[in-house]
């Protein structure tokens, strides 16, 4: 919605119509996502047009190959659709967890062949730390994906997690980070509730208003 309101109104519906999507893993956020993105755009342009960029799908499973027949013809075609159109600008909120409590947990990560061994490949290989636990975070996993999703050229923008910035098992990832950007603008929340003395001092409650520790 931001970006739509951000967005030129003369671009607008070619942009709304063929280069603007994004996707929804849980059935109600996706209907409810479905229905704010379609009122944005009528009150944007005054006119009704049905948004055909919204796809129920989990975004990782994109870079898997092959998505599990299970849905709609139409929402198979949106995927498709999207699959085959050039990327520029990724925009996310990724889920960060790199471990579950116990087997009851509801946040458990799902397993991506493809792209955990992209990670793998890439950030794990080029780590000197043996443990690489950390690596299995699902926030990685998003960054190494949307890296790849842009090719050549683009942004990717993200709010996660900040344990890439010095963590002793990350130093692979900033490795590649460095490679595969050629400029990075990093803006530091901090926050962090799981830090002590001086440094929980000095940062104090966060942006999020404590909801959340990292």
């Amino acid at each position: 919605l931001r970006v739509m309101r951000q967005m030129p109104k003369s671009k607008l519906p070619h942009k709304y119509q063929h280069e603007l999507f994004c996707n929804e893993v849980m059935l109600l956020p996706y209907y409810i996502a479905s229905m704010n993105i379609e009122y944005e755009y009528m009150q944007l342009t005054g006119e009704y047009q049905p948004y055909e960029g919204l796809a129920f799908v989990d975004t990782f499973e994109l870079a898997e190959g092959k998505q599990i027949p299970l849905f709609a013809p139409e929402n198979s075609l949106r995927v498709k659709r999207q699959k085959d159109t050039p990327i520029f600008v990724i925009i996310g909120n990724p889920p960060y967890n790199a471990h579950q409590v116990n087997e009851n947990d509801n946040n458990r990560n799902r397993k991506y062949p493809m792209l955990d061994a992209l990670v793998s490949e890439t950030y794990a290989k080029d780590s000197e730390k043996t443990n690489k636990n950390a690596l299995g975070d699902m926030y990685v996993k998003a960054f190494r994906w949307a890296s790849n999703r842009i090719h050549q050229e683009g942004i990717v923008a993200f709010v996660t997690n900040n344990s890439f910035l010095d963590s002793l098992a990350f130093d692979g990832m900033r490795h590649h980070f460095e490679q595969d950007f050629s400029a990075i603008y990093h803006i530091n929340l901090k926050g962090n509730a799981r830090a002590t003395g001086e440094q929980r001092r000095r940062e104090a409650g966060n942006v999020f208003n404590d909801m959340i520790r990292v």
